[in-house]
């Protein structure tokens, strides 16, 4: 089903998957240097480009990116993106997403993808993180301990969504979009790292 660049939707639809793409195939697609990453609001860390370093980076002030106005982690108000532009001559099918969150990590999020012009796009929900039926796609761990506080915190929260083949109810797209709709604790969210996987 179809959704507006506003992220306002309806019900996603839920795909029956097929394995007929080689998942010998799939490959991370998203750090590249050609690939753009944009976001809705700057924050107070590191640009939107963070998300797609090559390796990831490490420094808990630079290497993050998040929505939020100052060291005390104060959310922006609002709902908030990010969105990865894969290039005007790149199409991709996505098959697994690993969203790397700070402590202020989120639960309720949309990952979608578009092909055309962002002016006039439509949006086609890859992933629902609130729709009962796609949450066995959903794993999460989490490891390390956040500089920031005293009490035992994360440093990490990962979330993998892996489809097991190509996401083909998606297809061709040349833009990934995660859209935020609340985070899970009082900080405005922060993430270290996006990687997309898939086909070209």
């Amino acid at each position: 089903r179809i959704h507006n660049h506003s992220g306002k939707n309806n019900k996603p639809f839920i795909p029956v998957l097929s394995n007929s793409n080689n998942i010998s195939k799939m490959t991370l697609l998203s750090r590249d240097s050609s690939v753009i990453v944009t976001s809705d609001v700057r924050g107070n860390l590191g640009p939107p480009s963070v998300l797609i370093q090559n390796p990831p980076g490490k420094n808990w002030i630079k290497d993050r990116w998040q929505a939020a106005g100052d060291m005390h982690g104060t959310a922006i108000p609002g709902q908030h993106w990010v969105i990865l532009d894969f290039g005007a001559d790149r199409f991709i099918q996505v098959s697994k997403v690993i969203l790397d969150w700070e402590a202020a990590y989120a639960n309720d999020y949309l990952i979608q993808g578009a092909s055309s012009s962002l002016s006039s796009t439509e949006w086609c929900i890859l992933f629902d993180a609130k729709e009962e039926k796609q949450k066995s796609f959903k794993s999460a761990k989490e490891f390390g301990q956040s500089p920031g506080v005293k009490e035992k915190t994360p440093l990490h929260v990962v979330h993998t969504i892996d489809f097991g083949t190509a996401a083909n109810w998606c297809p061709s797209m040349r833009y990934l979009r995660v859209f935020i709709k609340k985070p899970a604790r009082g900080w405005g969210v922060s993430l270290w790292q996006v990687d997309v996987y898939g086909l070209e």
